[in-house]
């Protein structure tokens, strides 16, 4: 328990003097005087930016995102959740920042609505949720969300999607990420081979291949190249060789030269 003490009162003291305004913010709001060399009970600063979240100017209520973010108690899961609806861009993507910053503790009372807000028309918040979800985890039901997310007509939304199950490396995920590979999107496409990557599942290898291949997009097929180089082995290498020399584009030969160089160092490293 005191442990846990200290570990707030640190969190506490982090946030505000990282950020000179919030203390001063702080000081206003809970009513402390300028002689009051620093702000009240760690307990009490929490309670009043959880109330500073509905304040009706929204650089206040982006501070007091920010600083519960940095805080990160698992009580103001809730009220963070609160936050992705706020009309304010800013406040909806520090509140999902904060969200990722409570880990596992935000599944329960914030995760689903994280994945509702992967269609937020904002494409920074859209990032942050994603980014979000990958840092808390997620539940099968979660994982299943995200499936239905990859039907959305907005790429955007597919693409944040495919960065979501990304972070998250969650096997179940395999196959939608597999269905994704051929999204009319280039960016769900590069997306879901840099996911596949992550998953470290030697079965996606041919359908990577086949994106390197075939892929009329140049950041599909580099990152195909990549992430061959990364998870591969010398049965690819006759494939890289040949994008090494023809492929139409400079960044796309380079990434398989280099794929060809990574396998074949490491195939060495392996023999000795």
């Amino acid at each position: 328990m005191a442990d846990g003490r200290i570990r707030s009162i640190t969190a506490f003291r982090s946030a505000v003097s990282s950020h000179p305004f919030v203390l001063l913010l702080l000081l206003t709001a809970l009513g402390g005087c300028v002689q009051s060399p620093e702000p009240n009970h760690p307990d009490q600063v929490v309670t009043r930016l959880v109330s500073l979240l509905k304040d009706p100017d929204p650089v206040v209520r982006r501070t007091a995102a920010l600083s519960l973010g940095k805080i990160a108690d698992p009580g103001v899961a809730v009220a963070l959740r609160e936050g992705l609806f706020d009309p304010d861009e800013t406040v909806r993507r520090y509140s999902a920042w904060a969200l990722g910053n409570l880990g596992e503790a935000a599944i329960d009372p914030a995760g689903l609505v994280l994945v509702q807000q992967l269609n937020d028309p904002a494409p920074a918040v859209k990032t942050a949720v994603a980014q979000a979800i990958g840092k808390i985890g997620a539940t099968q039901g979660m994982v299943e969300l995200l499936g239905e997310a990859l039907n959305e007509a907005d790429p955007a939304t597919r693409r944040a999607v495919v960065q979501a199950l990304g972070w998250l490396e969650s096997p179940s995920a395999y196959q939608m990420l597999l269905d994704a590979l051929t999204d009319e999107d280039a960016g769900v496409r590069q997306g879901s081979v840099a996911a596949l990557g992550e998953l470290g599942d030697a079965h996606a290898l041919p359908a990577i291949r086949q994106r390197l291949l075939k892929d009329p997009d140049v950041g599909v097929r580099s990152e195909a190249a990549f992430r061959l180089g990364k998870l591969g082995d010398d049965s690819l290498l006759p494939t890289l060789q040949f994008i090494s020399a023809k492929d139409e584009d400079a960044n796309v030969r380079r990434w398989a030269a280099w794929a060809v160089t990574s396998l074949t160092e490491g195939s060495s490293n392996t023999k000795t």
